[in-house]
């Protein structure tokens, strides 16, 4: 395999609940975890690119009828926590 298709590991710390959530979702919709994080990566990751967002009313399996909004604050609060706590150290 070139070294330029070499796969490596990417590693990402979140609740135990909402893996099951994103994971459940990704499923309802036909593709992996795995997929799913990728296809974020590469439309975060891609400048210019249209970024199609569903309506929250859209959100099927387990993330429907969840305050989305909520939980995606709860995760960056949990992150700037971590952060404060290892800036301390």
């Amino acid at each position: 395999m070139p070294a330029s298709k070499q796969l490596k590991m990417l590693s990402v710390r979140l609740p135990a609940d909402e893996v099951r959530e994103l994971k459940s979702l990704a499923a309802s919709r036909g593709i992996s975890l795995q997929e799913a994080v990728h296809r974020a990566l590469e439309n975060w990751a891609s400048p210019g690119r249209k970024i199609r967002i569903e309506p929250l009313g859209a959100l099927q399996g387990s993330l429907a009828g969840k305050d989305t909004l909520r939980l995606l604050r709860r995760e960056r609060e949990t992150e700037r926590a971590k952060d404060r706590h290892w800036s301390k150290s």
